[in-house]
């Protein structure tokens, strides 16, 4: 686009560089403070342990090498001399384009001809669009025709691209086919994305700190409201923001030149503009590095006292934080109520509506894909051919479901005249999450599909079937962990600013008053103006939060609250191990859920415990199951047959076989907590082993509690009805092991009026209320659960996952009694021991 050395002379090369010391000089010291502060709260985080919480389920693959190719292919490229030449375009996985002659230069090795990154990037495919930007940019052009575009007529394909870079010259591309156009858009939008905002995501110390230096340093200079040129690195970023300042100069400078009627003055203008912003950029990176420098040397001069003083620093800020709150609070929520809260609901359907219907549309492409995969591989002898094709699904062009996201520069300019925002980064930060999420998807859904192959004995299509399954369910708890937090974010961003520009007047002289309650020792790990604008984030997220959870309780847009996914964690149990440490198998659960449960001490030597178990809840008509087995307490000496509970008394039963021959018939060992009754669950439990001999098949009505006799049982029956009657009937619920009978005529008592509890109504309606189910199954009773939730059977009162819960936590407690009694048994007390028939339970 021409040269540019006689426009960018030594004058003007020193005055561009003399307007960077002048604004670093005051960018220097922000910085300094900030890095201090970013440093500091890393000490701290170490110091008390703080660890990043991962609520993410499905798998993440590991990030590929920053050298992979991931598009390479012979391109025609508009080169310097406005000619049309084959080139060899290469992306890789760092998102940079390289332009290399020609594929034998490219295998050779040699170097690139051009190299781009296209950090804030614009790409179109027609030249009326494109010259429009381009007159909005050029300030001396007064829509003269020129032929500054390549000409459409000598074009070697029918679908160009075009390449506007902000102070950069362009670049020009053309394809002869739409596929192939679509390919390379897809490639090149993925990398100018990661380019914007990859290194703004960092979680460094240098990062943060220039993040916030430089958003201090707008403030001071009045300027509030968010920034679309805020991408790339950090030299990038400052490069752009002194460039808005230096236009003005360049535009004057160069003002003679845009007079001639030379034909070619938008080149020369470009091209100018290109040669200043690389000279900037270049006396930048210098100043920045020696900054950075001089701060890793400053902060490990601090680091001891940091560690050392810690509990006093956090100890001074706090009451520091206090003084200003006692001034800030009232004014910055009173704003917040009348000219934010209300606007909070209209904000939030603008925002999330369009990036709802973007991660709507990629969760329907995903299940779409995998249903064709299920239809087309049935046979295992296809895993060649299905590996190609599921690397295939990873390569799914997202260009709708970006469409669906872009959707947000059309709402929300309705509210650009209350809060002034830059809806750019926001669309691109979106985009890169919704791709993310779904490599995500893809990969869980590759690996459980590997594990299948793997075994020759599954059915391919039902194990295809189930995997797509459980990646949606798990795409559906990401994508609503993912969007709430855009959202929150979004919102923050948009008002915050508007909030910081009313109150600035107000308080702005008086932040430094406050800086004599820092000791001379902390000032640099304390900043006032920090703390005060921490004040104003803490009260306007608590009125976000508080409009996120009701978007969630009100299920729009899909969002899902806590208690609704609360998945077990067996439900994710047979996804394949090696996953980023952000799967489930990572996250902070109960130990009860996350292992399996434990052998019942109850079994002796020679004892083969039964693996089945089997729950069957007695239950009442009006009953829910709400209520919890108590916390069991000592056996004391003076009731060496009987467990004293501290909260309730309840009738608990626990029952076990063991096998001391082959010709021996079982034994049951029973031990029985005597208490008076009140409306509580009974849990009964069995243990039960199959003797070596053959038993005795049941017969008549015992049948089947004969049945239930060979396997572990828990029976839960919460004890309904009028609670004086219940405590009358049960008057004497202690069971003598001289009399077998009332054992057998306890249990049928409870089990009157039998219902199904959160397993499934069609169960309990055709009488099938004993569901057997495998140990890691219980575990898995909340995704049953799930899916019965909403069935129009269900008591309005009866919460399923609640339930389920419940069921759990009865499980775990029935086994802490056996651990309780085992314990009794090893200090040698009494266990009382009778003789059961066969047919009992």
């Amino acid at each position: 686009m021409g040269t540019s050395s006689s426009l960018l002379d030594e004058n003007k090369s020193n005055y561009i560089k003399g307007q960077v010391d002048e604004k670093f000089k005051k960018f220097a010291p922000i910085y300094r403070k900030q890095y201090s502060l970013a440093y500091l709260s890393q000490i701290q985080d170490e110091l008390e342990q703080r660890k990043e919480e991962h609520t993410q389920f499905l798998k993440q693959r590991a990030p590929p090498e920053s050298g992979k190719v991931l598009y390479e292919e012979t391109v025609r490229y508009f080169d310097d001399g406005r000619k049309w030449k084959d080139r060899f375009i290469v992306m890789r996985a760092c998102h940079v384009m390289e332009c290399h002659e020609s594929y034998k230069a490219f295998v050779k090795g040699a170097p690139p001809i051009l190299r781009l990154i296209p950090t804030g990037g614009t790409i179109l495919t027609t030249e009326e669009k494109y010259m429009e930007m381009i007159d909005q940019v050029c300030p001396c052009t007064n829509k003269v025709q020129e032929d500054f575009a390549p000409p459409v007529a000598d074009m070697p394909g029918e679908y160009p691209v075009y390449l506007r870079l902000p102070y950069r010259r362009d670049s020009y591309f053309c394809f002869r086919d739409e596929n192939s156009q679509a390919e390379f858009i897809s490639i090149l939008s993925d990398c100018i994305r990661h380019q914007n905002k990859d290194f703004l995501k960092k979680k460094t110390c240098e990062v943060k700190a220039f993040l916030k230096a430089f958003q201090l340093y707008r403030q001071e200079n009045g300027q509030y409201e968010s920034w679309d040129m805020l991408i790339g690195s950090d030299v990038r970023g400052l490069a752009n923001l002194f460039m808005e300042d230096l236009m003005p100069y360049l535009e004057k400078e160069l003002q003679p030149c845009m007079k001639s009627k030379r034909a070619d003055k938008r080149r020369v203008w470009f091209a100018t503009v290109e040669a200043a912003y690389f000279l900037l950029q270049e006396h930048l990176m210098q100043r920045l590095t020696t900054l950075k420098e001089e701060c890793k040397d400053m902060v490990k001069e601090q680091e001891a006292r940091m560690r050392s003083d810690m509990d006093q620093i956090i100890s001074s800020r706090t009451f520091v934080q206090s003084k200003l709150r006692a001034m800030v609070a009232e004014p910055a929520t009173k704003y917040c109520t009348e000219h934010v809260q209300p606007y909070l609901p209209a904000v939030l359907e603008e925002v999330m509506g369009p990036i709802s219907l973007g991660f709507t549309e990629a969760r329907d492409l995903s299940e779409s894909m995998m249903e064709q995969l299920c239809q087309d591989f049935e046979d295992a002898d296809q895993s060649e051919e299905l590996r190609q094709a599921m690397f295939k699904m990873s390569k799914a062009n997202l260009q709708s479901c970006y469409q669906k996201v872009s959707g947000l520069a059309d709402h929300i300019q309705e509210l650009q005249q209350t809060f002034n925002y830059c809806i750019k980064g926001l669309a691109n930060s979106t985009e890169i999450d919704l791709k993310q999420l779904m490599e995500n998807l893809e990969y869980t859904f590759e690996l459980l599909v590997r594990k299948a192959l793997e075994d020759p004995s599954v059915n391919l299509t039902m194990a295809m079937q189930k995997a797509s399954n459980r990646v949606l369910k798990q795409f559906d708890y990401d994508s609503s962990t993912v969007r709430k937090r855009i959202l929150q974010e979004a919102l923050i961003n948009i008002t915050l600013p508007s909030i910081k520009k009313h109150l600035a007047p107000s308080f702005k002289e008086e932040l430094p008053k406050f800086e004599q309650y820092i000791f001379a020792d902390y000032s640099n790990f304390i900043s006032v103006e920090n703390l005060y604008e921490d004040i104003i984030h803490q009260i306007l997220e608590k009125d976000i939060s508080m409009v996120v959870k009701e978007a969630a309780s009100l299920k729009k847009f899909n969002l899902l609250t806590e208690s609704r996914y609360n998945f077990s964690v067996s439900s994710l149990s047979f996804t394949p191990p090696g996953s980023a440490p952000s799967s489930p198998g990572h996250l902070t659960t109960a130990p009860s859920q996350r292992m399996p449960l434990p052998p019942s001490p109850l079994l002796g030597n020679g004892i083969i415990a039964n693996k089945s178990v089997t729950v069957h809840s007695l239950n009442s008509e009006n009953s829910t199951l709400s209520q919890a087995l108590p916390v069991m307490g000592n056996i004391s000496d003076e009731q060496n047959k009987t467990l004293l509970e501290e909260s309730s008394d309840d009738v608990i039963t626990e029952t076990s076989t063991s096998i001391t021959s082959a010709e021996t018939k079982p034994e049951l060992i029973t031990t029985t907590i005597a208490t008076d009754v009140i409306p509580t669950p009974v849990v009964m439990v069995t243990e039960a082993t199959e003797s070596a001999s053959t038993s005795c098949s049941p017969k008549g009505d015992d049948a089947t509690f004969s049945d239930f006799a060979k396997k572990s049982t828990i029976a839960i029956s919460p004890i309904c009805g009028d609670p004086a009657a219940e405590t009358k009937d049960n008057s004497n619920p202690t069971v003598s092991s001289d009399d077998p009978a009332q054992i057998k005529i306890l249990i049928r008592d409870e089990s009157t009026n039998p219902i199904a509890v959160c397993l499934s109504i069609q169960d309990a309606e055709a009488g099938d209320i004993y569901k057997e189910f495998t140990d890691k199954q219980i575990m898995d009773l909340p995704e049953k659960a799930s899916e019965t939730q909403s069935s129009p059977h269900l008591e309005e009162e009866t919460s399923p996952l609640g339930c389920v819960k419940e069921i759990r936590d009865l499980v775990m407690e029935v086994i802490e009694v056996e651990e309780v009694i085992q314990t009794c048994k090893d200090n040698g007390e009494n266990v009382q021991k009778f003789e059961e028939p066969e047919a009992i339970v």
